[in-house]
């Protein structure tokens, strides 16, 4: 159903005036708004040819009527596009009333049920208005309310020229029986529709709360141990005069704590962004290598400390073409989880090679490596709990989920595989440089 609707452009149309501004609530009303437009212009043109064909009582000044209602059903969809929704919903709210009242009261009357189509729509602004704008909720809820009941009660039967069909009392029927299926029709479609995207904010409501917790989690524990440790070392070097070798000691232990703290929070930042859809992927041409060099060295300290070796086989002329952000946070977190589950004094292996229009970038590590369970998580993308390093280390699990979505936003793919007690390749490509 969804690719038909792609195909045919109705979720374009649906979509007009939809921005990435608006929240999931705002969207869902500009949604239904373009709803009923459409719906509109395609009732009144249908009651037009009806009424010609019926021969209805002054049709033609009611297929006048019908032009003026859909000219300003377009307004309001143009409107929508240069989102003055409010505007936009008003005169949506009060032009669908329009064709019913002049039809009820100089062509059909009572007779063909039109007025039915009041009741359907004192419920529409309940869906279109947020509760803020109660009043005009209130207000065509009781406009539309009123009409019904003068009709219902005050209208009289419409009188239909002999020889024409809606003389006939059959035609007429059929005429009432069209109005009670198309409002409950009508009412079904846009309550289904309101509920569809009512689970959709819930949905949405449950992610995010699920995010904030993560946040918090992260902040609480990734964050606690190396701002710990910082503060310590601190505190040592403040309120005592160290020798050399243990001032030396200490610099590289904060320094290391730093990088730590910076890992975890860019990598939160990035999730952060990208999952508010907010990640801004500026493309250049850069050096791999330097990029790559960059990356070992805020690492070194880590590295250094087990004893891990990179051994790397990159050409220093390969060139990409890619976010640098991205793609540093990309290196710096393979290489990081190269460094926590690689056994001290383990090496790593880096490779590079063009492929096709994509530079090839291999990692590989003689480490604990990775059960199938895990790496399924891993490649579908979903979060996943990480263990601790060969001495330790903690994660956030958030930095290969980072790593595949940057990479898509740049162009490039991922792929991992591992074996548990044997180590894990990571294949990354990324887009050459011309």
């Amino acid at each position: 159903m969804k690719a038909i609707f792609d195909r045919l452009g109705i979720r374009r149309l649906l979509n007009l005036g939809v921005t990435e501004q608006l929240g999931l609530e705002s969207s869902v009303r500009v949604q239904l708004s373009n709803l009923i437009a459409f719906l509109g212009i395609f009732s009144n043109i249908q009651y037009s040819i009806f009424f010609v064909i019926a021969g209805a009582p002054h049709y033609q000044f009611m297929n006048l009527i019908h032009l003026i209602v859909i000219s300003l059903l377009v307004l309001v969809l143009y409107l929508n596009t240069k989102e003055r929704y409010s505007l936009s919903r008003i005169i949506l709210v009060f032009t669908i009333s329009v064709p019913l009242f002049f039809v009820s009261t100089i062509s059909f009357g009572t007779s063909g049920g039109f007025y039915y189509y009041f009741l359907m729509f004192a419920i529409v602004p309940f869906v279109l208005f947020s509760y803020e704008e109660k009043w005009w909720i209130l207000f065509i809820f009781l406009m539309n309310t009123a009409f019904y009941i003068w009709f219902e009660f005050f209208g009289s039967p419409g009188v239909f020229a002999k020889g024409t069909l809606l003389y006939h009392k059959k035609v007429q029927d059929l005429f009432r029986i069209n109005s009670v299926v198309s409002c409950l029709s009508f009412v079904a479609l846009f309550m289904f529709y309101f509920l569809r995207n009512i689970n959709r904010i819930q949905k949405e409501m449950i992610r995010t709360n699920d995010h904030k917790d993560r946040i918090f989690s992260i902040l609480a524990h990734d964050l606690k141990g190396p701002i710990g440790t910082m503060s310590k070392f601190l505190g040592y070097l403040t309120s005592s005069l160290p020798e050399r070798d243990e001032l030396v000691f200490a610099l590289n232990e904060l320094k290391k704590s730093a990088n730590q703290t910076y890992l975890v929070l860019e990598n939160l930042l990035d999730w952060v962004r990208n999952e508010t859809k907010k990640t801004q992927c500026n493309l250049e041409k850069l050096n791999l290598s330097l990029i790559l060099k960059n990356a070992l060295d805020i690492l070194n300290i880590q590295a250094t400390e087990k004893g891990i070796f990179f051994e790397t086989q990159i050409s220093e002329k390969y060139s990409i073409y890619c976010d640098e952000r991205m793609t540093s946070t990309v290196l710096r977190n393979i290489l990081s989880n190269a460094i926590k589950y690689s056994h001290p004094n383990g090496k790593v292996l880096i490779e590079a090679e063009p492929v096709s229009h994509f530079m090839e970038i291999r990692f590989e590590d003689h480490g604990v490596g990775m059960t199938h369970d895990l790496l399924e998580k891993i490649i579908e993308g979903k979060r996943f709990t990480s263990g601790f390093g060969t001495v330790g280390e903690k994660g956030t699990g958030l930095g290969l989920l980072v790593c595949i979505e940057l990479l898509k936003e740049q162009g490039g793919t991922f792929q991992v595989t591992s074996k548990p007690k044997e180590g894990t390749k990571i294949i990354i490509q990324l887009p050459l440089a011309d």
